[in-house]
């Protein structure tokens, strides 16, 4: 009874797939440094390193760069690039201050009983394919007015990007931090970091 189990067991998991690889681990250096990188691409994993899934818009790199032999190294985040082999597209890391900016703010100011009702939407603008249009007596151009909302009140979550955010300075010290890349739906195996310029080249692949 018991290898019969175990037959039907093993057979059962040939027929199911295999789970999608959604963090991986990878490692280069150059002349100068070495470096270290754990990638998260999907919102869960995100979530658990940052404490918020980004609306799973982001892939977040976790880095470590050790300088070689005490030399002292500029730390860039522009000098890292994201490329898929899905359709060749290719990112650089984001500031926090880029994802949480405080965007544009559409305010209806006329409709049923005069009152205004503000709607937050990020980057979007009516008349553009971005759905502003959507919102209840919006549709009248008339009876909305955009604005910028500014204000001292920071988004929280811009906070913990800050404090995670891998640091931009010289230095001969191992330093540690993450990187956040706009980019989404990716397949691990598809995903290539690179460091540096041409003569100083880091490639690295995941697994």
């Amino acid at each position: 009874m018991g290898i019969r189990f175990l037959a039907l067991f093993l057979c059962v998991s040939l027929w199911l797939p295999a789970a999608k690889k959604t963090t991986g681990a990878g490692h280069g250096e150059n002349e100068d440094l070495i470096l270290t990188v754990t990638l998260y691409t999907d919102a869960a994993g995100v979530k658990e390193i940052i404490g918020d899934d980004m609306g799973g818009h982001y892939i977040v790199a976790q880095v470590k760069v050790e300088p070689k032999y005490g030399k002292e190294i500029s730390i860039d985040r522009d000098d890292f690039q994201l490329r898929t082999d899905k359709d060749g597209e290719r990112t650089k890391p984001l500031a926090p201050s880029q994802i949480t900016g405080r965007g544009l703010v559409l305010t209806r100011t006329g409709g049923p009983g005069g009152l205004g009702e503000e709607r937050p939407r990020g980057w979007s603008i009516g008349g553009f394919g971005m759905g502003a249009g959507s919102a209840s007596g919006a549709s009248d151009p008339n009876n909305v007015k955009a604005k910028m909302e500014t204000g001292d009140k920071e988004n929280p979550l811009k906070k913990v990007l800050d404090a995670k955010v891998l640091p931009e300075k010289k230095t001969d010290q191992t330093t540690e931090g993450l990187l956040y890349f706009p980019m989404e739906n990716q397949k691990l195996k598809d995903l290539e970091l690179t460091y540096g310029g041409k003569e100083n080249l880091i490639r690295m692949r995941f697994k």
